[in-house]
């Protein structure tokens, strides 16, 4: 068994990889720039959306953890890419796949600040990135696998904390929180499996 990170060259995404094989996990990264394998870590030449591509890479018993990142150039690359690796699971057999989101996608839209809502409507790029993800979380609920969406609040660079909460924002909570907590909370949720069918949002 294996665990395929797609989007495993981003922010998140390497923190991701690199948590896991401090573990001794066996991952498998699909990326668009040629690269070395490592210890424990093997590299796939290629695209998303290139169903072909995934039906090589995915196995039964594979875990996925998908944190891709928007693309300027194609506003659909999230949801297209994500539908394609859920057609690719369940044609061969894989159940475990954990999304990295945003919070303000899907429902959380509608409990947003207005400032934000306005934010992001005054903003083509985040408009587009939000509707996708939106796009993207749909896939996955309608999907019978055994998922979990993750939505992390404001996303930054910082030093791991370990104190963040989960859909319990306190009045302390700074809605933002660090790409290392985020990456851990997803490596813990793809073996302790407490969050399956739900989403979670995450805050510091």
């Amino acid at each position: 068994m294996k665990v395929i990170v797609f989007g495993g060259t981003g922010d998140v995404g390497q923190i991701i990889v690199k948590k896991l094989r401090d573990r001794g996990q066996k991952v498998c990264v699909l990326t668009r720039q040629m690269k070395e394998a490592q210890t424990n870590l093997t590299y796939e030449f290629g695209n998303v959306l290139d169903i072909g591509k995934l039906e090589n890479m995915i196995e039964p018993n594979d875990k996925i953890i998908v944190s891709l990142g928007f693309n300027n150039s194609s506003f659909d690359t999230m949801s297209r890419g994500t539908e394609n690796i859920i057609s690719v699971m369940k044609k061969k057999g894989a159940k475990r796949l954990i999304c990295l989101s945003a919070q303000g996608a899907g429902d959380s839209w509608d409990y947003m600040p207005d400032e934000f809502k306005e934010m992001v409507l005054s903003n083509d790029i985040l408009n587009a990135s939000f509707k996708d993800h939106t796009i993207q979380e749909g896939f996955i609920k309608q999907s019978d696998l055994d998922w979990t969406i993750v939505r992390p609040t404001e996303i930054i660079n910082d030093k791991e904390s370990g104190t963040f909460t989960i859909n319990r924002p306190t009045e302390n909570s700074r809605f933002q929180i660090s790409n290392s907590d985020v990456a851990q909370f997803i490596v813990t949720e793809l073996t302790e499996e407490k969050y399956l069918h739900q989403v979670a949002m995450i805050t510091d």
